[in-house]
């Protein structure tokens, strides 16, 4: 390497990552350190979806996003080279792309070119049934990785398949835990992993999934295709969120004739950082709103100071009733309902439908004895 390469001191800081994800973007920046390069990522080979919730150094923060943002990531013309990097753990760009490819190529001058980039070296390592890569950048000036850097390189996989494994293992236990207390609420929960895929429900969840909700390879999903599409970015989102995003409103699941469920979809994060090799990345609430009782009005009227038609329209509201009917069976003025909700809004913080709708939901599982609390 062109730098000091120390192995022990590496190895010691994978396995502070894998107890304390934090500790990640230090030990890649160690890792680049050591290898002459400007920096690192961890990122998932053979995925079919958008990679979210990456980690890196922040030295390669812009290539990065460019990468997601711009979708280079379908087009990695680095991917040619997958095939190498399974069989012998290591692939640099000489394996799969000519002097001259590199010169025409529209990722190289596009993509790597302009973000100072030029030459990769990618050492895989197994994470549960996925496969990782760590990706290790340098620019022009630092040149390509030669085959004694090569097999230096190699020697990071054992200590990064064991860090992969024990991190999964803790996550998912946390995750498992997470899960059983929302039995214990009577509270469907599904736990989703980094593709967005359910990879364990709860008891609850099991009878919540039916002809409105359902499993289908792996993904969540509803007949309606609007609710599907927002229930797919809703579960996205939260895989990409870390800890300091804000709370998501839910995706209402319309059952004709009946209230409908809420879906939420909270973000499983380690600390300030998402845990990016945990099993989990994700939790979904569903919500059955048919069920779930809304706190009584007094309550609400003592919590937000509002009035009492203030009150009883913020509860029918929370329930997933529309707006306009009912304006209807009250026997209001659509307008004056509209005003009533403005009042609403602003006295509860909120600013749409989804978000009383979160909020009551909260206070519900908080129980009377919560809410009585805090009108205390």
């Amino acid at each position: 390497m062109r730098t000091s390469w120390d192995l022990t001191a590496i190895h010691a800081a994978i396995t502070q990552a894998a107890l304390d994800p934090s500790c990640w973007t230090p030990a890649l920046d160690e890792i680049a350190a050591a290898a002459g390069a400007v920096g690192a990522a961890l990122i998932p080979i053979k995925t079919s979806d958008r990679p979210l919730g990456l980690t890196f150094t922040a030295s390669v923060a812009e290539l990065m996003d460019r990468y997601i943002k711009e979708g280079w990531y379908e087009h990695d013309e680095r991917s040619r080279g997958i095939p190498k990097l399974l069989s012998t753990g290591i692939m640099v760009d000489q394996d799969h792309t000519s002097p001259e490819e590199m010169r025409r190529s529209p990722y190289y001058n596009d993509l790597l070119g302009r973000c100072g980039f030029r030459w990769f070296a990618g050492v895989a390592f197994d994470a549960g049934e996925d496969n990782w890569c760590l990706a290790i950048q340098r620019s022009p000036k630092q040149g390509p990785f030669s085959p004694a850097e090569q097999q230096r390189l190699l020697a990071l996989r054992p200590p990064l398949t064991s860090a992969a494994t024990v991190a999964r293992e803790l996550g998912f236990v946390r995750a498992l835990g997470i899960s059983e207390a929302f039995d214990m609420m009577e509270t469907a929960a599904l736990l989703i992993n980094q593709n967005g895929r359910v990879v364990r429900t709860n008891r609850v969840a099991d009878s919540k999934l039916g002809d409105h909700l359902r499993i289908i390879d792996g993904h969540l999903t509803t007949d309606d295709r609007n609710a599907a599409r927002a229930l797919r970015r809703l579960i996205e989102r939260a895989i990409n969120a870390d800890a300091s995003a804000t709370v998501m409103p839910p995706v209402a699941i319309a059952r004709p004739g009946r209230r409908p469920m809420a879906v939420y979809a909270v973000p499983l994060s380690g600390g300030v950082v998402r845990d990016v090799l945990a099993v989990v990345r994700a939790i979904v609430v569903v919500r059955d709103l048919e069920q779930c009782s809304m706190p009584p009005e007094a309550h609400l009227r003592n919590l937000f100071g509002l009035t009492s038609a203030e009150a009883k329209l913020a509860t029918r509201v929370a329930s997933g009733e529309h707006l306009e009917r009912v304006a209807d069976e009250s026997g209001i003025a659509y307008q004056t309902a509209r005003n009533q909700m403005q009042a609403i809004f602003a006295k509860t913080d909120t600013h749409r439908q989804a978000e009383i709708v979160a909020l009551f939901a909260r206070l519900h599982c908080a129980g009377p004895h919560a809410i009585d609390g805090g009108a205390a």
